[in-house]
């Protein structure tokens, strides 16, 4: 009876071992597998960042589609995808948002705000229906992350004041890196970032341009705040006289679209992007990852960030 019992015993933890190394041998295999995919993806990326500076060069060289971003997305997955059959990328114009770097410009050594582009800001603000009464605070809080003139604004400050309140977190005195970084200032809730998410944006350049062969329904929030006595109409004419292959100058623009060039700011407006993020995404075995890159359309040092798989 006890032989038996043993017997029975030992042969149940036979089986519940058997099953532990099992489940175990798969979890290692599957690890394994997993890490092996993502050590592909790596590789891949690499092989990737070594192209970027073609297309760059591309962008830069080519007229037509440095005008036509969609054109040119669909050349260059034509002409990527031979080479990456598993990769496929979009091209989205940062020439078309409102870059938050801009609030601040240089004077000597040193940036100060710049009031112009804070009034443009605040056209934003009121075209995305962002509560008014938070317009001064939210844009003199900008004022104090972005220069570095240690001089406090009324409705922000400097230093002290953001070390003395536990919930504000500001950058030390210098530009945005990422557009994330406007949630420090702890003035907007939830929904007022999701009205200004797709309009803004932190590129390392002081500089408010609008490229104004990228506009569209999505980005004429924009062009509007930096344009303020255009309509709904002119940005209607605007789209439905522009060129296949784009407007070319400002003279050409204002013929073309016959816009009262009155209105516009010459020195705001531009024919080809000055920034472009490429996202890619790459099928991996069964895997789909997902990557970035801030590119600058210059030769050599045109990275302004990248990520890595995600």
């Amino acid at each position: 009876m006890k032989r038996g019992f043993v017997l029975i015993s030992t042969l149940a933890l036979i089986v519940i071992l058997s099953f532990l190394v099992l489940v175990l041998s798969r979890t290692i295999y599957s690890d394994t597998l997993k890490t092996t995919i993502y050590a592909n993806s790596i590789e891949k990326r690499i092989e990737i960042i070594n192209y970027e500076s073609f297309l760059v060069d591309l962008l830069i060289d080519n007229s037509v589609l440095n005008k036509n971003l969609n054109l040119a997305e669909q050349e260059i997955n034509f002409s990527i995808q031979k080479k990456f059959p598993q990769l496929t990328l979009s091209l989205t114009d940062y020439s078309t948002c409102f870059n938050i770097n801009s609030l601040v410009k240089p004077f000597q050594n040193i940036n100060v705000k710049n009031e112009e582009n804070g009034d443009l800001f605040i056209n934003l603000l009121k075209l995305s229906d962002i509560d008014r009464s938070i317009h001064s605070e939210l844009l003199d809080r900008l004022y104090d992350a972005l220069d570095n003139d240690s001089l406090p604004e009324t409705y922000g400050a400097e230093d002290l004041f953001y070390i003395s309140n536990d919930n504000l977190s500001l950058n030390p005195d210098q530009l945005f890196i990422h557009k994330s970084q406007i949630k420090n200032l702890a003035l907007l809730n939830k929904n007022d970032l999701s009205r200004i998410h797709n309009d803004i944006c932190a590129i390392p350049s002081t500089e408010l341009k609008f490229n104004v062969n990228s506009l569209d329904l999505m980005t004429a929030k924009v062009f509007l705040s930096l344009f303020s006595e255009l309509t709904l109409n002119d940005i209607e004419r605007i789209l439905l006289n522009k060129p296949v292959n784009g407007y070319t100058t400002f003279k050409n623009f204002i013929d073309i679209s016959g816009i009262d060039e009155n209105k516009i700011d010459k020195s705001r407006i531009i024919f080809k992007p000055d920034f472009i993020m490429i996202n890619y995404l790459l099928a991996l075995e069964g895997q789909i990852f997902n990557f970035v890159s801030l590119l600058s359309l210059q030769r050599n040092n045109f990275v302004v960030y990248r990520t890595l798989v995600r």
